[in-house]
């Protein structure tokens, strides 16, 4: 087993709890919200803590889909055979253009439902740019100056960025699932 394949099974068991996050959402807030949850507008998020329920939802779905498909388009793109610099080009272009992708659906979500961001929302975003950041930073270093020493920085800063990113979505649901079993044992 390569170490790019033992990071790709790596990525899955991310996946895989950023599936459980989602799953948490559609447990606790789905039979309380309804369609709402979904399809809600700036009218009805009457409180900061329904802004930041949804914000805190859309921001575990969309990282959660990008996730999942940016580790497909990862592995895709490793499977092409092309010219060895073409080959990196492509791949961190294309990763790039991923990571953009999520921050302009995150936005785009936030501004069409008229949903402020939480501190959940704003952690994503920064994290995604300095991932496509840190992406960037391997494309024009591998691909137009051949210079691969970077590797390593590449690596903990992206490994870093989604372990933030997870981690910043396992609190808001960490912190209602403590509250909602403080309030049972006070009542």
């Amino acid at each position: 087993m390569t170490l790019n394949d033992f990071l790709y099974h790596l990525g899955w068991i991310f996946i895989g709890y950023e599936s459980v996050i989602v799953l948490w959402f559609f447990i606790t807030q789905l039979p309380k919200y309804r369609l709402s949850l979904f399809f809600t507008r700036r009218g009805v998020l009457n409180s900061l803590e329904l802004h930041e329920m949804h914000s805190c939802f859309m921001s575990a779905v969309v990282f959660l889909l990008f996730h999942a498909v940016g580790s497909e388009v990862e592995h895709y793109l490793l499977s092409f055979k092309l010219e060895v610099v073409t080959h990196i080009r492509v791949f961190y272009m294309g990763m790039v253009a991923q990571q953009f992708a999520t921050l302009v659906v995150l936005y785009t979500l936030h501004r069409l439902r008229g949903c402020l961001f939480s501190k959940t929302a704003r952690i994503i975003m920064y994290t995604t740019f300095l991932y496509a950041a840190f992406l960037f930073m391997q494309l024009i270093a591998r691909g137009y100056f051949d210079y691969h020493e970077l590797g390593i920085v590449y690596r903990v800063g992206g490994w870093t960025c989604n372990t933030v990113g997870i981690a910043a979505l396992s609190i808001y649901p960490i912190r209602q699932t403590l509250g909602y079993f403080k309030q049972r044992r006070v009542a």
